[in-house]
């Protein structure tokens, strides 16, 4: 099994687990108060020339077991946030983005670019366009780069790599005679 950074407990209960963490922070701490497990016990008789040792080790705070010291949270610590391992938040945004059918990319942002695109190229009287031309320039400007994206993770993959680069696009492009001509 892999290491990780967190405590494996397999056999307890993450409350057992929890109040052994903070039994051993409020016992290690004088300014606590009473604690709930004394440090130190006195004999029935009333003798305390006989002690007890404590639980935790004075130097770590930590519980001595067989299968080395365990180190405990300190105590203005919070719960840390849930993390997943990297990769899967990518895969679950790519299972939701295969079953939605909108647009990906901001309608302004795209309209914007259409009509400076449109103000370079195009003659002076044409400046308008209609509400309908843009979605379908929209459209298929998305299926082009789904495309693109996809032949190119293909080259990619075929060179062993997980990495996209610019020469798996410019091979992609080149492959599928897109774009400008080789």
């Amino acid at each position: 099994m892999a290491r990780t950074k967190h405590f494996a407990r397999r056999g307890q209960n993450r409350t057992d687990f929890e109040s052994e963490i903070v039994d051993a922070n409020v016992s290690s701490s004088p300014a606590a108060g009473p604690s709930t497990t004394p440090a130190r016990r006195a004999s029935e008789d009333g003798d305390d020339a006989q002690q007890t040792t404590p639980a935790t080790s004075p130097a770590t705070g930590s519980k001595n077991s067989k299968g080395g010291a365990k180190r405990t949270m300190p105590q203005s610590s919070q719960k840390k946030p849930h993390r997943y391992r990297p990769g899967t938040a990518a895969l679950r945004e790519i299972r939701k983005f295969q079953k939605s059918t909108k647009l990906l990319i901001p309608a302004a942002s795209f309209i914007r670019e259409v009509k400076d695109i449109t103000y370079t190229y195009a003659p002076p009287q044409i400046t308008r366009w209609t509400a309908e031309a843009l979605v379908a320039i929209q459209e298929a400007a998305e299926d082009y780069l789904v495309g693109l994206f996809s032949d190119s993770m293909l080259c990619a993959v075929h060179a062993r790599r997980v990495t996209l680069m610019r020469k798996d696009f410019e091979l992609a492009r080149r492959l599928g005679g897109k774009g400008r001509p080789w």
